[in-house]
């Protein structure tokens, strides 16, 4: 009986979120916090949507939160066109600017925390338009080229699901995704948003943001020496994640990077408040406590 009722309080909680969606640009939203204060855009990973936040939009309302759905993900009705993390990146800026205009007139900064292809759209925002933001975190970042792309886990997966999405019931792919991303299913119903996705968008989306080229960073002298950046991986994520992270490391030598003691990509809902207390004391103070769950690389 207890289950059942923790259950139906998760899923009530999601679906007022539905209800709290908003639009800007043609983009979703939603927004919780003090608008009074710092403004944090949180970019999500790959084929999912803003629902990964649960624990953040519980214990963050001391910020001017923005939960974004990144574009072709959720409901966006542009799916049909060509997904690239620059067009992304470049309707995302829009917003940005829209939102300062309308809610902060006077801030011209905004904090992004990001995962994923969510890290990827974020540092092209910060390539194209340095100055709109101010501290960056990055986590489970997917920049990292490999040769052969068929040895990657959501390639693999997606195509399970060319093979077998007529054949085999929902569930069996659901769940096959659920284990991809080390979430349990409390997370089900929200995972099952990626059955929407046709085989050809999510293969597109995926390979985007498995081949992220990052050399031109390197090129742009206003944001190499950037260093209110924290990038970070987990222990149980795949190579591609720490490859990515030392590799950006590079590319911002005055980044702070950190690895999670049994982080997997969604450490943010595994972990929620060793999640919740870095970002926080990271945007503050532009710091990261020793912890017994953290190793400080650099």
């Amino acid at each position: 009986m207890k289950e059942k009722k923790q259950t139906s309080l998760i899923q009530r909680f999601l679906k007022d979120d539905k209800m709290k969606l908003k639009t800007l640009n043609n983009l979703e939203y939603e927004e919780y916090g003090d608008e009074n204060r710092e403004i944090i855009l949180f970019l999500h990973p790959k084929l999912l949507s803003n629902w990964i936040w649960k624990y953040q939009k519980e214990d963050f309302n001391e910020f001017h939160c923005i939960y974004l759905n990144l574009p072709h993900h959720e409901k966006d009705k542009r799916r049909e066109e060509e997904f690239t993390i620059e067009k992304s990146s470049e309707s995302i800026i829009k917003f940005i600017k829209e939102a300062l205009k309308q809610k902060h007139k006077s801030k011209s900064k905004i904090n992004i925390i990001s995962m994923g292809l969510g890290g990827s759209i974020a540092l092209e925002i910060l390539n194209k338009s340095p100055d709109l933001i101010d501290n960056l975190i990055i986590s489970s970042p997917e920049c990292h080229q490999e040769s052969d792309t068929d040895n990657d886990p959501l390639e693999r997966l997606a195509k399970t699901k060319a093979e077998y999405l007529n054949t085999k019931p929902d569930q069996f792919i659901v769940k096959a995704y659920l284990r991809y991303f080390g979430i349990s299913k409390e997370f089900y119903n929200d995972m099952e948003e990626i059955l929407d996705f046709s085989i050809k968008k999510e293969r597109e989306i995926a390979f985007e943001s498995l081949n992220y080229p990052i050399d031109h960073l390197k090129k742009n002298e206003m944001i190499k020496n950037k260093n209110n950046i924290l990038i970070a991986y987990g222990t149980k994520e795949n190579l591609n994640s720490r490859k990515s992270a030392i590799e950006l490391k590079t590319v911002f030598k005055n980044a702070k990077l950190i690895e999670i003691n049994k982080g997997t990509e969604l450490w943010n809902i595994n972990k929620p408040k060793l999640f919740n207390s870095i970002t926080k004391e990271f945007i503050n103070k532009g710091k990261v406590s020793e912890d017994k769950d953290i190793r400080i690389i650099k």
